[in-house]
């Protein structure tokens, strides 16, 4: 399945947009010079009245006097091109881009049409060239869709996932971008498991790709299972103890959160850097009330990553728990300041500015957690419909809880 581009509406709608010398007449006492001083004229006078139908003959016999007449070649090919005479225009284009090779507008261009015509290989060469000198961000999109849409179309979801992720970049608000760049990326997402399928069925890696499948569908026992089977293959393979770890702590049946710190300390065995399993085996700690084997790891969290704002917002909440608000307040602003979307930070950044006596500033808070609050629980009510309607209702344990 193809991903559809919008029609190249917003590319360029006036002449002077795409090449951005006008069309001037050439002084001369020949008869040619004449002549062509008469149809820049006539040319300019369709041009300014938007009448491209009388244009594109003008400017055909403009080419015919002048054909190394950059500007002519390039505003006839853009001309025909919306007038949807592919051939004709690529091949004019192709003229102006061989004459002047910086004109990308032009080339982008080229690309899409070579595209509409099935030249795949011509146009992914010219949208890739054009594609990162684009200055104009409407044209970089319509060039960046239509090169995803050639790449995907050849299964070089790699390639595409790359020109994704630029347009993402220039364009992070277009829900439009956002759903193309999630096409490319689940489309990817797929391909790799199905490579792994093929080349290593049986083993760890292969099982960790199925648990992080199992975590997206929402089935969290069953993959805690196939992180199980990996670290039976494989016991020192990196990263699953902490994941698995993640899971454990964030289930629901105590007998699994039991399992938790057991992990956490298997994951630091094979890797004593990994700060992510010190904050979580001070999670451990603090939910049993070791608070000084909670402050340690918390501490080791945050010398390896200091600006980890949930391990700032877990070494809060200890301090807080052990009469220390000055120093978990300061935490918690660092905290929210690295992630604005923090809800417990926000939270608990409230409680200590009301019992400092700061009104106005808790009430800010309050309504920071509210917010990112409510963007949260929208967030999990559309992707609880979307597990529903792909996989069927949930019969786990219980959704993880944090």
């Amino acid at each position: 399945m193809r991903i559809k581009t919008p029609f190249f509406s917003s590319f360029i709608a006036a002449i002077p947009l795409l090449l951005p010398q006008p069309l001037f007449a050439q002084t001369g006492a020949t008869d040619a010079a004449a002549q062509l001083a008469d149809l820049n004229r006539e040319l300019q006078q369709d041009l300014q009245q938007q009448q491209p139908d009388r244009a594109i003959p003008v400017l055909r016999k403009i080419v015919a006097l002048e054909p190394n007449d950059v500007d002519a070649l390039g505003n006839l090919g853009v001309l025909l091109y919306f007038q949807g005479q592919y051939p004709e225009a690529a091949a004019r284009l192709r003229s102006a881009l061989q004459l002047q090779p910086d004109l990308y507008k032009i080339q982008a261009l080229l690309g899409i049409a070579e595209e509409r015509m099935g030249n795949l290989d011509g146009a992914r060469t010219d949208l890739k060239t054009a594609f990162r000198h684009l200055q104009d961000k409407k044209i970089q999109i319509e060039a960046g869709l239509a090169l995803i849409e050639d790449d995907t179309a050849e299964g070089k979801l790699d390639q595409a996932a790359s020109a994704a992720a630029e347009l993402q970049s220039a364009a992070p608000d277009d829900p439009y971008i956002l759903s193309v760049v999630y096409q490319v990326y689940s489309r990817l997402m797929d391909q790799t498991l199905l490579s792994m399928v093929v080349v290593a069925p049986d083993s760890a890696e292969m099982q960790i790709m199925m648990a992080h499948e199992l975590v997206r569908q929402g089935d969290n026992p069953a993959a805690i299972a196939e992180y199980q089977k990996a670290l039976r293959l494989n016991p020192k393979l990196p990263g699953a103890h902490y994941e698995l770890a993640e899971l454990l702590h964030l289930s629901s049946n105590p007998k699994l959160q039991a399992q938790a710190g057991p992990e956490y300390k298997a994951a630091l065995a094979v890797n004593q850097y990994d700060e992510g399993s010190w904050r979580g085996l001070g999670e451990v700690e603090a939910s049993n009330e070791n608070w000084k084997a909670a402050e340690q790891d918390f501490k080791r969290a945050l010398a390896l990553q200091p600006s980890d704002g949930e391990a700032q917002t877990d070494m809060a909440k200890m301090l807080t728990y052990m009469k220390h608000p000055h120093q978990a307040m300061a935490l918690l602003q660092e905290a929210v300041k690295e992630d604005p979307t923090n809800i417990v930070a926000h939270y608990r950044l409230s409680m200590l500015y009301r019992q400092a006596g700061q009104p106005a500033a808790a009430k800010q808070e309050m309504a920071a957690f509210l917010h990112y609050k409510a963007l949260q629980d929208q967030f999990s009510k559309v992707f609880r419909q979307i597990r529903v309607q792909s996989v069927g209702p949930d019969s786990s344990d219980g959704a993880p809880q944090k």
